[in-house]
């Protein structure tokens, strides 16, 4: 069955990487379906349009065996629900697949839209960041009592690099060396299109 990771990727940086390819290994599937989101019902602004932060997501992945991705959200328009994603999903694959989720997001997941038919319809597989799985258990079982562990909901243990997309964005617009925590061509990609408030740092301080 398929993984879905699914974000603004504003923009994808190395720590999406490790843990899309970690998640690929642990969970023994074929794939990792990126997809990016129109517009984040949880966030006010995103840095880079979403044409921009599509087109990062595909310069990171395209020489990475096992990742795909998907325009779905960017194709709909407007504020991107994984609701409607996944209903889309399941259509169109016939499967229940894997969502790729953090331990931050899991424990709102009662604020996201339908939240009942996310659980339903995906399966989650849950990363730590910030939160471990003695926390996502707790609350999965309070505000979801009906999912199984192993079942419904898996907890991973994978690779971490203290890495943010917001870390990145702020150093980029202070002109300040994000080497290391984008891949090289998407800073390319960044650097030609300046983007994250047009300052583009000396390439000396970002080698």
């Amino acid at each position: 069955m398929p993984i879905l990771f699914g974000g603004s990727f504003d923009p994808i940086h190395i720590g999406h990487i490790l843990i899309a390819r970690d998640s690929l290994e642990i969970l023994t599937e074929d794939e990792v379906v990126f997809i990016p989101a129109s517009r984040a019902p949880l966030k006010d602004s995103h840095g880079a349009s979403a044409e921009d932060r599509l087109k990062m997501v595909e310069i990171a992945t395209e020489r990475e065996e096992g990742f795909g991705i998907s325009d779905v959200e960017i194709r709909r328009g407007g504020t991107s629900y994984t609701v409607d994603t996944l209903r889309w999903f399941v259509q169109e694959r016939g499967e229940r697949p894997y969502l790729l989720l953090g331990s931050d997001s899991v424990l709102r997941l009662h604020l996201w839209k339908e939240p009942g038919e996310v659980v339903k319809l995906s399966k989650l597989a849950i990363v730590g960041r910030g939160y471990g799985p003695e926390s996502v258990g707790a609350y999965l079982r309070e505000r979801f009592p009906h999912l199984r562990e192993g079942e419904d909901w898996v907890f991973l243990e994978t690779r971490r690099v203290d890495v943010s997309a917001t870390e990145i964005r702020e150093r980029l617009a202070k002109g300040l060396s994000v080497y290391c925590m984008v891949p090289d061509k998407v800073l390319e990609y960044i650097r030609e299109r300046r983007l994250y408030n047009g300052r583009d740092a000396d390439r000396s301080r970002l080698r």
